[in-house]
């Protein structure tokens, strides 16, 4: 029974992935990162989501998370939304979101994936706007994961510098982990990575 769900969760993300990408080709304020450690490597594309929605203040966002490490070979796709905005500190900018992400986890192991709800941050100083500390964290229970997956946890922070209005840089730290039904917790990824951030 879980076969099917997980083949028709794979293909749904494929499509909004495919669909997101097209419809960033003409649209300005789309961000393209690239994040690479010693055995993995995240590609993501996220963008404004009035683009999608209409007035709607905050970003979609996709992704595309592949590991390898000792014969291994484990990748996760997600794509999510976050409604995000100012939190109205008068000393600090900083902005805040809560949103959903659907991932699919799959490769040489365990298949299944996991709707998890998640909160994200990005803060910078009034007069330093180049420099950023940003974070997140997602998590799924099990009553959210379907296929082997039992739960889901992306947590991370990013400390990040614009090298000019279009480009950044970031070095970072991430743990990505799901549960097994009836096995141990596996590390997708965790450790220190760096990458760069283009905004077209």
């Amino acid at each position: 029974m879980m076969f099917p769900v997980s083949r028709l969760f794979r293909r749904l993300a494929r499509i909004s992935a495919a669909g997101l990408v097209l419809a960033a080709g003409a649209a300005q304020a789309e961000t393209v990162d690239f994040g690479l450690s010693n055995d993995s490597f995240r590609f993501g594309l996220t963008g404004p989501l009035s683009r999608l929605i209409g007035g709607a203040q905050g970003q979609y966002d996709l992704g595309y998370l592949q590991h390898r490490d000792n014969g291994d070979n484990s990748y996760a796709v997600h794509a999510g939304f976050l409604v995000s905005g100012d939190a109205g500190l008068r000393d600090l900018d900083l902005t805040v979101g809560a949103g959903l992400r659907g991932v699919y986890v799959g490769g040489d192991g365990d298949n299944g994936g996991a709707i998890a709800p998640g909160v994200r941050f990005d803060a910078r100083l009034p007069g330093y706007e180049r420099l950023g500390l940003g974070g997140y964290a997602y998590y799924a229970p099990s009553v959210v994961s379907f296929g082997d997956i039992d739960d889901y946890r992306d947590i991370g922070v990013v400390l990040s510098y614009e090298l000019n209005r279009n480009a950044a840089v970031y070095v970072g730290a991430r743990n990505v982990k799901f549960g097994v039904e009836h096995g141990h917790d596996v590390t997708l990824d965790t450790g220190l990575y760096g990458g760069i951030a283009l905004t077209f």
